[in-house]
C-alpha cells in the first residue's frame, strides 16, 4: 500500500471512529494495542502501570474522538495520546510521595543513566539549585568526582576518608539531585526515562 492509500484508509478510519463506530474503534485497538502497550511499558518500567495507561491512552481517545483531525496519521495521533498519557502520570508521580517512591525504585536503572542524559556542567538554573543544596562535605566530593572528572580513589586520598564513603557520598548526592529535580520539574522525569527510547 503507498502513502496516499495509507492516508486515505486512516482519514477513512478516523472518519468512521469520530462517528461513534465501534467497530472502527476496535479495529484502531488492534492496529496500535501492541506497540503502544510496549511503548508505554517500557516508559513507565513497570507492568501493571503500564496495564492501567494503556487502557487510559484509548479511552482517552474515544472520550475526545469528537475533535479528532481526520488528516492526520492514526499512529501519530495514538502515539501523541501516549506521550500525553505518560506526561500526566509523571506529573502525578511527581506530586503523590508514595508514587514517587515506587517509580524511583522500578526506575532506579534508568535513574542511573542520569549523569550519562544531563550534562552537569551545564549552567542549568534548576540543576545549580539541586546541586549547590547537598551538605559541604558532599558538594565537594561531588564537583571533584562528578564535575572536576577526578576518580573516587583520588577523592578518598584528598579528603582522607575510605572510598566506600565517597561512594556513598555520591550515591546520596546523585539520589538528591535526582529528587530535587524532578520535584521542580516534574517532566524531568519523563525525559530521563524517555530520553533511553530517543537516543
Amino acid at each position: 500500500m503507498d502513502t496516499q492509500a495509507i492516508i486515505a484508509a486512516d482519514s477513512s478510519l478516523l472518519q468512521q471512529v469520530k462517528q461513534g463506530d465501534h467497530t472502527a474503534f476496535n479495529q484502531l485497538y488492534k492496529l496500535f494495542a501492541k506497540d503502544v502497550f510496549s511503548r508505554i511499558k517500557y516508559l513507565v518500567h513497570d507492568q501493571q502501570i503500564a496495564e492501567e495507561l494503556h487502557q487510559d491512552i484509548f479511552l482517552k481517545i474515544w472520550e475526545k474522538r469528537a475533535s479528532l483531525n481526520c488528516d492526520v496519521p492514526i499512529r501519530s495521533i495514538v502515539m501523541r495520546n501516549t506521550k500525553s498519557i505518560a506526561i500526566d502520570y509523571y506529573r502525578k508521580a511527581a506530586r503523590d510521595q508514595k508514587l514517587k517512591e515506587h517509580l524511583i525504585h522500578t526506575a532506579t536503572e534508568l535513574y542511573d543513566h542520569l549523569e550519562e542524559l544531563i550534562d552537569f556542567k551545564e549552567t542549568n538554573a534548576a540543576l545549580q539549585s539541586a546541586i549547590t543544596k547537598l551538605p559541604p562535605q558532599r558538594l565537594k566530593i561531588f564537583t571533584m568526582c562528578k564535575l572536576e572528572g577526578h576518580s573516587y580513589e583520588q577523592a578518598a586520598n584528598e579528603y582522607g576518608v575510605s572510598l566506600s564513603t565517597i561512594k556513598d557520598h555520591m550515591a546520596k548526592a546523585m539520589k538528591s539531585i535526582k529528587e530535587d529535580m524532578v520535584a521542580l520539574h516534574p517532566e524531568m522525569l519523563l525525559l530521563l526515562v524517555a530520553s533511553t527510547v530517543l537516543l
